[in-house]
């Protein structure tokens, strides 16, 4: 099913970006799709289940990313660089390192449900998915190697097989009526299936000696090049995930299913242009050119920031208009609370955007110090914010707390930007803003006049038609290439 490595640990592939790019959308693309329809499925068939699962789902991103504690990063700068035995010995040091993390925070799971009291049902439920999410991290070293060598084809493969025989397994179990506990296994039999395969494909090599003691070696020296990658990944998904725990502790698992109904659709957008075009795209470029050519690299971030911003808005706008056809039309009538709730979350998608931009600027530039205490700063706010308007406000409590969080923390690294490089200016964003705003005044002047529907498309076309044929004399074209 995977093909075959003829020599070594990985073997070296001839495909070119796009297309090594183009095999990881597509197991994206797999995942996405099953994961949907699961999720909408248990949704729909058991409001308090569905809430249970996205609890443990929240806690269980925390737990991958501390697993994986930033060890991406400098793996793959030295699996360039290095021959066939240091290679396999590099990926046993960051599984022993792992591993060790695993356990420690498989204790934690435990000692937190205690300490919160949970019910049995749903500290199983966060115990097995906590469980899944981590066997997922281990097996991210193994892709590690495979997208150095060039095999993002057989990484993509492996991933489909996980998707595939994880999500049929969630829609089944929910379908026949299991409880949250025997559905919950769905993220584990995931991660076991990638690990598996993964392993495989690691012991295909013929490097036996001295590949142990060379992982014992690598250990201290890999986590050390590791941490504040670590604690700017675990910060960021601690900022992002903590209002749901306080939502299950003021309004419940049906809380916590009402918030994750709208922002699950709207994480799905904002993980497209933040991680997707942002992270597998602009980062590596920037990264390449920043020390190259330090002014073309100031023209591709100020031009992606002004079009982020302006192909961000009429996303948002739908989003916002048409929240109660989205929420009416993908789930039942008891997420209601949804519909308002994505007219307030839908913001985040910009903001996001402009953050992830501005925080790899910071990355490429050395910067990682100042955006660790970014990263702390925005997360003391988020817990202040917590702690002030969920018990409050609650489910509204809960969106203020994730927007304002996110617009203290883009505050900083924009501001950081626009002091240190200075290619980034308040009055560069005009034209999307008053273009934005100008669209949005002609939608209330014409939504009673030819109702909703017909206003929010005509709304969308004007908007479009101004941006793509006046707007690059205002914020140039989109950017294609770098040269």
């Amino acid at each position: 099913m995977f093909g075959s490595i003829k020599s070594g640990l990985f073997s070296k592939r001839n495909d070119s970006i796009l297309g090594r790019l183009a095999y990881l959308l597509s197991a994206q693309a797999v995942e996405g799709v099953l994961s949907t329809v699961f999720f909408l499925s248990l949704a729909w068939i058991n409001a308090t289940n569905y809430g249970q699962i996205m609890y443990a789902m929240a806690a269980g991103s925390v737990i991958q990313t501390i697993i994986q504690f930033g060890l991406y990063y400098p793996l793959v700068s030295k699996l360039g660089n290095v021959d066939e035995s240091e290679t396999k010995s590099l990926i046993l040091g960051v599984q022993i390192i792992k591993i060790a993390l695993f356990v420690l925070c498989f204790v934690g799971v435990l000692i937190f449900a205690w300490r919160q009291q949970l019910s049995a049902e749903l500290s199983a439920v966060l115990a097995l998915i906590s469980a899944g999410f981590s066997v997922e991290a281990l097996a991210e070293t193994f892709f590690a190697g495979l997208r150095v060598s060039g095999n993002q084809n057989v990484e993509a493969r492996i991933k489909v097989a996980g998707s595939i025989a994880s999500y049929g397994y969630g829609l089944i179990s929910a379908a026949v009526g299991l409880g949250p506990v025997y559905v919950s296994l769905f993220k584990l039999i995931s991660g076991v299936t990638r690990i598996i395969f993964g392993f495989q494909i690691f012991l295909k090599s013929r490097v036996r000696t001295g590949v142990l003691s060379g992982a014992w070696v690598s250990v201290g020296p890999m986590f050390k090049a590791s941490l504040v990658f670590a604690f700017i990944e675990i910060l960021g998904v601690v900022y992002n995930k903590a209002n749901i725990f306080f939502l299950q502790e003021h309004t419940g698992v049906s809380g916590v299913a009402y918030y994750s109904a709208t922002y699950n659709i709207l994480e799905a957008v904002s993980l497209l242009g933040s991680e997707q075009f942002l992270g597998w795209v602009i980062f590596p470029l920037l990264a390449t050119l920043w020390w190259k050519d330090q002014k073309r690299a100031g023209e591709l971030v100020r031009r992606n920031a002004q079009w982020l911003m302006a192909i961000a808005f009429p996303v948002i706008f739908f989003l916002y208009a048409e929240s109660a056809l989205i929420i009416g039309v993908i789930y039942p009538a008891e997420y209601v609370d949804a519909v308002w709730m994505q007219k307030y979350l839908a913001w985040t998608i910009v903001i996001s955007f402009q953050n992830n931009l501005f925080s790899y600027v910071m990355m490429v530039a050395g910067a990682v110090n100042m955006l660790l205490i970014f990263q702390i700063a925005g997360t003391v706010v988020n817990f202040v914010l917590n702690f002030t308007l969920v018990p409050v406000l609650k489910l509204e409590g809960g969106c203020f707390v994730i927007i304002f969080t996110k617009l203290f923390i883009v505050t900083l690294t924009f501001t950081y930007c626009r002091l240190s490089f200075g290619f980034v200016r308040v009055k560069d964003f005009l034209f999307p803003i008053t273009l934005g705003l100008t669209s949005f005044g002609l939608f209330l002047f014409f939504k009673p006049l030819i109702s909703l529907h017909p206003a929010v498309a005509s709304t969308i076309i004007f908007y479009l038609a101004v941006l793509f044929s006046i707007g690059p004399k205002f914020i140039g074209f989109f950017p294609k290439r770098v040269n």
